[in-house]
């Protein structure tokens, strides 16, 4: 689904791209997928709503190396 998003993001037809990643990220909220979904409220001019995803995004990573530390 995520190839599709993207074709559908390189043809200019960000609304079907988001719509798509949306669904995605339900069942798989992957760095990868949510990163891809910012990057196409970035072309919608959604700077907003791609900014909560880009902090989610980093969250998440900060909490996977702070756990990754402590088990060290």
């Amino acid at each position: 689904m995520q190839e599709l998003a993207r074709y559908y993001l390189s043809q200019g037809k960000t609304v079907r791209a988001a719509a798509m990643m949306m669904r995605l990220i339900k069942t798989e909220p992957t760095a990868e997928n949510l990163t891809l979904l910012a990057d196409i409220y970035m072309q919608q001019v959604l700077f907003d709503d791609a900014k909560a995803l880009y902090l989610r995004v980093v969250k998440a990573e900060l909490n996977e190396t702070a756990m990754h530390e402590k088990m060290q």
